[in-house]
């Protein structure tokens, strides 16, 4: 079942649109998770490679062979079923782009979790390569280049990322000739009604942080035009342009006047003076205040021919030294990184054989 953009028809049934054939996907996918008495049957359990508030990321072998894959696991008492199907269902949807991270096939439950498998990034993220400075222009273009056609390729099919930042690309090589969009938690149809952040997020618009509870505004692409503007300024800087995007914090309210300015002043306000004119054009069209005028994220492939003022850079990321794809991969299961978790899945275990439990539905 293919994703595709939502179409007005005047005449005859409309043709099914995104959430509608989401919906179904998900309803379909519902009948073919698998249960499993624990995770570690069907895996060997490595490393953790990351975790948040609803669950977290490990580092995984399949038992019957093949590549290390990255096993997100979510808690079942934290995350709706609906929820964790919506996500896999979009991964699988979206998985034959490049620039997006591969979602396999093979969703799991057991009796505390949810589980799926995708593609293993053996560099991590890029928040991991921003540690000391910016990257050189090169490489800031290839992420640009390669987040934006991942974006343009999302819209296309009626859905919004909705959290495009630096933890949420996966990088593949340390010069970035493959880097992919990950983590679809909130990835929704375009025109679902969204809320403000939960707290503040530098690379939530304006038009999201004005909002106050139960207020919401419906999805729209511009939402991550502002997302991938905002990691434009990281990649390029290795830190956040602001804290929030909305007075009174002052590197906002500095950058909101200039971009409000009429005319406009020849030299921009610091930070913004370190990029070169064509970078600064680009930056004004995907952080325009005005989420109507603000430009789609192909238009990087515009200025990647332009210089971006990003000599100081050249000197090459920081924090990854001489890291390989295999390196810490054979942690022996069971190591302190996963100390909580074996003892859980233990707990897990005995009461599976204690009381019958089949990891079936709810």
């Amino acid at each position: 079942m293919e994703l595709r953009e939502p179409e007005n028809h005047e005449d005859g049934d409309p043709e099914e649109d995104t959430a509608t054939a989401l919906q179904r996907l998900v309803e379909l996918t519902a009948t073919r998770v698998t249960p499993v008495r624990n995770l570690r049957v069907p895996y060997r359990l490595i490393r953790e490679l990351g975790s948040g508030s609803y669950g977290r990321v490990l580092l995984a072998r399949p038992r019957q062979g093949g590549p290390a894959v990255a096993l997100k696991v979510l808690r079942r008492d934290s995350v709706l079923r609906t929820t964790f199907l919506r996500e896999f269902c979009v991964g699988r949807c979206v998985s034959s782009h490049p620039g997006l991270l591969q979602t396999l096939a093979g969703p799991l439950q057991s009796p505390r979790h949810f589980a799926f498998a995708q593609e293993y990034a053996p560099y991590g993220d890029l928040s991991g390569m921003l540690k000391e400075r910016g990257l050189p222009e090169l490489l800031v273009k290839r992420v640009m280049a390669q987040l934006a056609g991942a974006l343009d390729f999302l819209h296309g099919r009626g859905l919004v990322h909705a959290d495009v930042k630096p933890d949420n690309v996966l990088v593949f090589d340390p010069v970035c000739s493959r880097v992919a969009l990950g983590d679809l938690g909130l990835t929704r149809p375009e025109g679902s009604p969204t809320p403000a952040p939960p707290g503040p997020l530098p690379s939530a618009p304006p038009e999201l942080c004005l909002l106050l509870p139960p207020e919401t505004l419906p999805l729209r692409p511009a939402l991550d035009s502002w997302g991938l503007g905002v990691l434009l300024f990281c990649t390029a800087t290795a830190c956040f342009p602001w804290d929030v995007a909305l007075a009174p914090d002052p590197e906002f309210e500095t950058f909101a006047g200039w971009m409000t300015t009429r005319p406009q002043p020849p030299r921009p306000p610091p930070p913004w003076d370190q990029f070169a004119p064509p970078a600064l054009a680009l930056l004004q069209g995907l952080l325009d205040l005005d989420p109507d005028t603000r430009s789609p994220p192909l238009v990087v492939l515009d200025f990647l021919g332009d210089d971006w003022g990003l000599e100081r850079n050249r000197e090459g990321p920081g924090g990854l030294g001489g890291m390989s794809s295999e390196d810490g991969e054979e942690e022996e299961e069971g190591g302190a990184s996963l100390e909580e978790w074996t003892d859980e899945e233990e707990e897990e275990d005995k009461d599976g054989r204690r009381m019958g439990t089949d990891g079936g539905s709810p």
